[in-house]
Order: structure tokens, then sequence, then C-alpha cells
């Protein structure tokens, strides 16, 4: 996966994210592409197992300082939470 940032040229500083899943074979052909056009900003590849949600990050970081604490739940908690 390939994540890159463009620059829009209407709104000064405004940029646009896209995550684009390339297959492996073609990843770095996709990335060298994708540093030559003159708008992306930025290429950055992702690993999949990356996490890039800021808040998902914070309360992994909160969790491991010890700042918070996780909630005991069963098998069938986490069935009715979904399905609620």
């Amino acid at each position: 996966m390939i994540f890159f940032r463009t620059f829009a040229q209407n709104y000064r500083c405004h940029f646009m994210k896209y995550i684009v899943e390339i297959p492996a074979d073609r990843a770095a052909f996709a990335e060298e592409f994708f540093k030559t056009v003159s708008f992306i900003r930025t290429v950055k590849f992702i690993a999949d197992n990356e996490v890039t949600n800021p808040a998902v990050l914070h309360s992994m970081e909160q969790y491991e300082r010890g700042l918070v604490k996780p909630t005991p739940l069963n098998l069938e908690d986490l069935k009715q939470m979904i399905h609620a």
C-alpha cells in the first residue's frame, strides 16, 4: 500500500491524502512513478500491519504508558457491541 499527498492548487496549504493498494511486484514502479508527478508532494510506503489512524495510535500510547486499563470483555459482550 502506498500513501501519497497532493497539493490542491486552489487552496493554499491544503492537502488531500490517498491510499492506493498496489500489488507487491509493482510497488517499486508505482512509488517511483508517483514521485515523478509534480503535484504529488509526499510518497510513503505503508506496511499492512502499520497503524495510521491518529486516534488508535493515541490510545495505544496511553495504554503503553499505563494511563488507561483495558476493559475485560468476553466474546458475547463483543458480539453485542458489534450488532448493537
